[in-house]
């Protein structure tokens, strides 16, 4: 009798493998699609029959990140053939590498994975965009050294091409920059093996690289990045001690500032500075979570994201995320689920260092700088406003820290402007009122419990005008109009 055939050995894993994690086999597991594509078509060709093979996207994007070193020249070959005979094969192809988990991803699958995007955005290829902007969400991690190098080579491209694409890459590094993440993930004391400090130790190695992209495509595609609104002025004053970004401030941006403030942050912008895990975690508690069970909700998302090595750094720009990418609808704010504001207030109250604690304020009352009715969003700031209506009765000390701080930015924040900003944060408080968001001020400026000198400061701002200010606010300029038209564009 003639022995039997060895069994034949499992296929590659893509994904780490846990007790929690359903295996490759289930139909749960996000790596089940891939295997039984690899089942189908165990080795890609360009043959007639496996270009045209449903099954080809999914077993190719599996060949692609399990194959070893180098990789084969055919799997190169057979991706461009199916794109050019299939124009949607290049998108597919592109959503079989998003559906899976990358915190997840196997290390040599992440490498192939950075492979792949580059080789899309060489043919510059349906679907390579959505690709990288995921990615971007991801830094620092091991081997993102490479998409820094993909999108320094295909700026130019990328600017005429996807301008949205680059001004978000721009603003991923600024805010990576900006929360000082490099050295203190990569020397933190608890932790010195994580993927968050070998990501920041590989980052910092190319910090000098990383600065130079910035500075750039800031210099030549200026009003590309002016999509971004005022959100990048808010990050280049926090790099405004970087000496390379120092002459960038003297050079190009002190004059441009005024008029680039001007411009909202979009919504694409502030969710490309968080992770998409904090996103749906931030989403769910803010549309499914009462009032009452949030304190659980709260701690999970705290260990799981603000204890951790570098983690807390990253609250400014969660409360970004919630006052301007994301705003309920007014069947929602009725349902009972907790609010915007006390999510705001929670993170404001988690925060251990002074200098967060002032950039989450000022993330906060950002809008209100420069605010214009009929122009901007009562929803960017009607969180700030709430939390201090709603906390002068029981947290006083709140509502003191925050008007406090709303009349230091006013006096300080831009002294040549400052007139100015105090219009825009007066039509705030009117809007506010107008709009129904408080039916008045009186919360605050009857309030005993506040600080005498803050309600006596308050009702002086309030009853002050200033119509020089008024007919030199904010005049009408050119570039604003420019990227006015370059967003439509994208829309």
């Amino acid at each position: 009798m003639p022995p039997p055939f060895p069994p034949s050995p499992p296929p590659p894993r893509l994904l780490a493998g846990g007790d929690h994690h359903p295996p490759p086999t289930s139909a749960f597991s996000p790596e089940h699609p891939f295997h039984s594509a690899h089942l189908v078509l165990p080795s890609p060709s360009p043959s007639p029959a496996d270009l045209s093979s449903p099954h080809l996207p999914l077993a190719l994007a599996f060949a692609f990140l399990t194959e070893p070193s180098p990789l084969p020249r055919r799997l190169l070959v057979v991706l461009h053939a199916a794109g050019a005979r299939f124009p949607a094969f290049y998108h597919a192809f592109a959503s079989a590498l998003l559906s899976l988990p990358f915190p997840l991803l196997l290390p040599h699958p992440r490498t192939r994975l950075l492979l792949a995007a580059s080789e899309l955005a060489r043919a510059a290829a349906p679907g390579f965009a959505p690709l990288l902007a995921s990615l971007l969400r991801r830094v620092p991690f091991p081997g993102d050294a490479r998409l820094l190098e993909v999108l320094h080579e295909h700026a130019s491209f990328l600017a005429d091409e996807e301008p949205q694409l680059l001004a978000t890459a721009v603003f991923a590094f600024l805010r990576l920059l900006s929360r000082n993440r490099l050295a203190l993930a990569a020397g933190s004391v608890e932790c010195k093996d994580c993927d968050e400090c070998k990501g920041a130790k590989n980052l910092q190695e190319c910090r000098g690289r990383l600065v130079s992209f910035c500075v750039s495509v800031l210099r030549d595609h200026f009003q590309v990045c002016a999509l971004l609104g005022r959100d990048l002025v808010r990050s280049l004053h926090e790099l405004a001690l970087v000496p390379e970004f120092q002459v960038l401030w003297r050079d190009l941006i002190l004059d441009r500032a005024a008029n680039v403030c001007r411009i909202g942050t979009p919504r694409w912008c502030t969710a490309m500075a968080i992770t998409s895990e904090m996103e749906t975690q931030l989403l769910f508690m803010m549309n499914n979570v009462k009032w009452g069970d949030q304190k659980r909700y709260q701690l999970w998302f705290a260990r799981k994201h603000l204890m951790v090595p570098g983690g807390e750094e990253r609250i400014p720009d969660i409360v970004r995320f919630i006052c301007c990418g994301y705003h309920p609808t007014n069947e929602l704010m009725q349902s009972g689920v907790i609010a915007r504001w006390a999510v705001v207030g929670w993170l404001l109250t988690t925060c251990s260092k002074g200098y967060v604690v002032a950039n989450a304020k000022l993330a906060l009352f950002y809008d209100w700088l420069f605010f214009e009715e009929g122009r901007g969003s009562v929803m960017n700031i009607e969180p700030a406003m709430l939390l201090m209506v709603n906390s002068v009765s029981q947290y006083t000390d709140i509502t003191n820290m925050l008007l406090e701080f709303l009349f230091l930015l006013i006096d300080n924040y831009d002294v040549q402007r400052k007139e100015a900003i105090a219009l825009c944060v007066r039509s705030a408080f009117g809007v506010l009122v107008k709009k129904g968001v408080v039916p008045s001020l009186e919360p605050l400026t009857g309030c005993d419990k506040l600080s005498p000198l803050l309600r006596q400061k308050l009702l002086a701002f309030l009853s002050n005008t200033c119509e020089a200010a008024e007919e030199a606010c904010w005049k009408p300029i050119n570039e604003v109009s420019k990227g006015a038209e370059l967003n439509k564009r994208i829309c």
